[in-house]
C-alpha cells in the first residue's frame, strides 16, 4: 500500500523518529489503547489506558488473551470484533468491564486492523473510551421513564375508577331529578283546580332546567361545559311536554356556544320562564309558535324569546309585574350583568330580550 504524498513531508520531518512520535501520540490519548497480536494476546497498552484500567504494571497483563480480561457475557462481541479486524474491517460496540481493581466501568470500544505498507494486517488495534457516566445517565433516564410510565398507569387506573364512580353518581342524581319532577307534576295535576297547582307545576319546570344542565354535563363530563345548542333543544322539548301545550318551537342557537354549568342553569331558568309565559298567554285553544334565538358576540350572550300570541298589554311594565316568573328573569339578568327588555314580535306577539355578560370561563364562540 503506497503512502499518500501529503504524508511524505511529515515522514521526512520525523526523520527516523517515527516510533518515538507514535508512542508519544498513543500515550497522550485519554483512551485506553491496546495493540493485540493476531491471536488476541495483549502486546501493548498506553499509560493512560493502564491508569483508566487501574493496572499498576503492564507486566501483569502482557501476553494475556484480551477477551479473558472481560466478563464472560462480552466474549462473543470481542471475538467477532477481532475476526472483523483480521479481515481488514473495523467493528465498534459498547460493553461493561470492571477495572483490574474491580471498579465498574462501561466502555465504547473500537477494534480495527493494523496494516503494513503492502496492506497486510499484522496486528489489531483496540481503543476503549470510558463512557460510564454516559451509560449511568442513560440508565437513570430509562429508570425514570419506567417510573413515570408506572405512575401514568396508576393514575389512568385511578381515573378509570373515578369515571365509573362518577357515572354511578350521575345515574343516581338523574334518577333523583326524575323522581322529584314526576312527583311535583303529579301533585300539580291533583291540585290543578286550586292556586297551588300552577305553582307546583312551575317548581317542576324549574327543576327540569337544572336536570337538563346535569344531563348535558353527564354527556360531556370531561369538558365541564354545557353546549347550548343541545341544551336549548332538550329544554324546549321538555317544557312543551310539561305544559301539555300545542306549541311549535323554532330554535336558532349559534353553533359551538358553550357556557359553564352555573350560567347554563341561569340561562335555563330565564328561557323556562319566558317560554312558559309565551305558552300560557298564547291561549289553550290554539297552536302557539315560539321562537328561541341564542347568539354570542364577543363576551356577550343574547337571548331572545318571541311568540305569535296576543302580545303584551299596552300598559305592560316589567318592573311592576307581580308574577314570580318575571321577577326571576329580572334577578338572573341583573346577576349576569345584563338587562331584560321587551316589545312586540314581528308575528304580533310578545318579544323578550336578555343581553348578558359571559363568564371568563365560558368558551366556544364561532
Amino acid at each position: 500500500m503506497s503512502i499518500p504524498d501529503d504524508n511524505l513531508a511529515a515522514l521526512d520531518l520525523l526523520d527516523g523518529a517515527e516510533q518515538g512520535f507514535t508512542l508519544s501520540v498513543l500515550d497522550s490519548s485519554p483512551d485506553c489503547i491496546k495493540l493485540l497480536e493476531m491471536d488476541g494476546r495483549l502486546s501493548f497498552m498506553n499509560s493512560n489506558g493502564m491508569c483508566a484500567m487501574e493496572i499498576d504494571d503492564f507486566a501483569q497483563v502482557q501476553g494475556a488473551v484480551w477477551p479473558v480480561m472481560w466478563p464472560q457475557e462480552s466474549h462473543d462481541a470481542l471475538a467477532d470484533a477481532m475476526a472483523e479486524a483480521r479481515a481488514g474491517r473495523t467493528r465498534r460496540f459498547e460493553a461493561f468491564c470492571p477495572t483490574a481493581k474491580g471498579t465498574p466501568r462501561w466502555w465504547d470500544v473500537t477494534v480495527s486492523p493494523v496494516r503494513l505498507a503492502n496492506g497486510e494486517v499484522t496486528r489489531i488495534l483496540a481503543c476503549s473510551r470510558d463512557v460510564t457516566d454516559i451509560v449511568t445517565a442513560r440508565e437513570q433516564l430509562r429508570e425514570q421513564a419506567m417510573l413515570l410510565k408506572a405512575e401514568v398507569v396508576l393514575k389512568d387506573a385511578a381515573l378509570a375508577r373515578q369515571k365509573v364512580l362518577l357515572g354511578e353518581i350521575d345515574h343516581r342524581v338523574k334518577n333523583s331529578f326524575s323522581a322529584v319532577i314526576a312527583l311535583l307534576r303529579m301533585q300539580a295535576r291533583i291540585h290543578a283546580d286550586v292556586d297551588a297547582g300552577p305553582l307546583i307545576g312551575d317548581a317542576a319546570n324549574r327543576i327540569t332546567t337544572l336536570s337538563r344542565v346535569h344531563e348535558q354535563l353527564h354527556l360531556d363530563p370531561e369538558s365541564g361545559f354545557v353546549t347550548l345548542t343541545d341544551y336549548v333543544s332538550a329544554l324546549t322539548q321538555d317544557l312543551g311536554q310539561a305544559l301539555n301545550a300545542h306549541v311549535e318551537f323554532t330554535n336558532h342557537v349559534q353553533a359551538s356556544v358553550r357556557v359553564n354549568p352555573s350560567q347554563a342553569a341561569a340561562i335555563g331558568q330565564l328561557l323556562a320562564e319566558l317560554i312558559g309565559n309565551a305558552i300560557k298567554h298564547g291561549g289553550k285553544d290554539r297552536r302557539t309558535t315560539v321562537w328561541v334565538d341564542v347568539s354570542a358576540q364577543g363576551d356577550r350572550l343574547m337571548l331572545r324569546v318571541m311568540d305569535d300570541g296576543p302580545g303584551l298589554p299596552a300598559d305592560f311594565d316589567v318592573d311592576s309585574v307581580d308574577g314570580l316568573g318575571m321577577q326571576i328573569c329580572q334577578i338572573y339578568a341583573q346577576q349576569m350583568g345584563g338587562a331584560l327588555t321587551y316589545g312586540a314580535s314581528p308575528a304580533g306577539g310578545a318579544s323578550f330580550d336578555v343581553d348578558i355578560q359571559l363568564d371568563a370561563t365560558s368558551v366556544g364562540f364561532s
